[in-house]
C-alpha cells in the first residue's frame, strides 16, 4: 500500500474539477464513501483512492479499502478538503478513468437514452442513474448537455454512472440519422407528443430528452419517428406549473416504456 501521494499529482488531481484537465487526463474524481462503494460494486476503473487517517479509522471506510485493488494514499485532511466539491468532505475520494463507449458500439444495444442539451448537472446525474435502474443499455450525450463526469454529475448518478454505456457525439442529429438508418425508432419527449399512457414504442429505441428551457432542437426533432408527452389528470397541468423537470420526466418515461419489461 502507498503511503504518500506527490505535491504534483495532488496539483493534477484538484485540476480535475475542470472539464478541460478531465478530457485531457480521461479522469474523473468520485467522492464521498457511497460514490466511492458503488464504483467499486460496479467494476469502475479506478487508478488511486485518497482517504485520511481519521477516515480510515471507521468500519466502513476500512471494509471499503479491503475490496479496493489500486493503490491507496493517506493525506491531510486539508489537502482532502482542497480536493473536496462539497461543504464538508468525509475523507474519502478516488480517481477513475473516464470510459467512453464507441459510438459503433451503441448500435449493439436496445434501449438508448440522449440528452439534447440537459444543462443542469444534477439533472443529467438524475437521469443516468433512473436510465441504470430501469435497465437502459447506454447514454448518449449530444453537444450543450453537462459534463457526465462533472463531480456534481457524478454526485446525483448514486453509482448508476458505472452501470451505463457512456457515448458522446458532436453531431447529434447526424448520430441520430445512423441509428435510424440502422433501424432504430427514434422518440423525444415533448409536450406537443402523443401521451405516455398510449406510447408503445418498438426496439430498439432511443428516448431523446431535451434542454429543462428550451425543450428538444429543431434539428434533433426533424429526424424523430414520434415525441411522446406526460400530461396530467384530465391532460391538464394545475395552475402555476409550467412543466415537469426533465429529470422528473425522464423517470416518468422510463417507467413507462422500459418498468414492465
Amino acid at each position: 500500500m502507498a503511503d504518500t501521494l506527490t505535491a504534483r499529482r495532488l496539483k493534477e488531481i484538484a485540476a480535475l474539477h475542470q472539464k478541460k484537465y478531465r478530457d485531457r487526463r480521461g479522469e474523473v474524481l468520485v467522492e464521498g464513501v457511497r460514490a466511492v462503494e458503488a464504483a467499486v460494486e460496479a467494476g469502475a476503473p479506478l487508478v488511486e483512492v485518497l482517504v485520511t487517517a481519521a477516515a480510515r479509522t471507521e468500519a466502513r471506510v476500512a471494509a471499503l479499502l479491503a475490496r479496493v485493488d489500486v493503490p491507496v494514499y493517506e493525506v491531510a485532511g486539508r489537502d482532502l478538503e482542497r480536493l473536496s466539491d462539497v461543504r464538508t468532505s468525509q475523507g474519502v475520494l478516488a480517481v477513475a478513468r473516464a470510459a467512453w463507449l464507441p459510438e459503433q458500439a451503441l448500435l449493439t444495444g436496445a434501449a438508448l437514452v440522449v440528452l439534447d442539451g440537459v444543462q443542469d448537472p444534477g439533472n443529467v446525474g438524475t437521469i443516468l442513474r433512473t436510465a441504470a435502474w430501469f435497465g437502459a443499455d447506454a447514454v448518449l450525450v449530444g453537444p450543450g448537455t453537462a459534463d457526465v463526469y462533472n463531480p456534481k454529475t457524478v454526485r446525483a448518478t448514486m453509482g448508476g454512472l458505472w452501470d451505463l454505456g457512456i457515448a458522446r457525439t458532436d453531431d447529434l442529429p447526424g448520430m441520430l440519422g445512423r441509428l435510424r438508418a440502422a433501424g432504430w425508432q427514434l422518440y423525444g419527449a415533448d409536450l406537443e407528443g402523443e401521451p405516455a399512457r398510449r406510447w408503445q414504442p418498438a426496439a430498439p429505441a432511443a428516448l431523446v430528452l431535451g434542454s429543462e428551457a428550451h425543450g428538444l432542437s429543431p434539428a434533433v426533432r426533424s429526424v424523430l419517428h414520434a415525441r411522446v408527452s406526460i400530461r396530467g389528470r384530465a391532460g391538464g397541468r394545475r395552475r402555476g406549473v409550467e412543466s415537469l423537470n426533465v429529470a422528473t420526466a425522464a423517470g416518468i418515461l422510463l417507467h413507462a416504456w422500459l418498468g414492465s419489461s
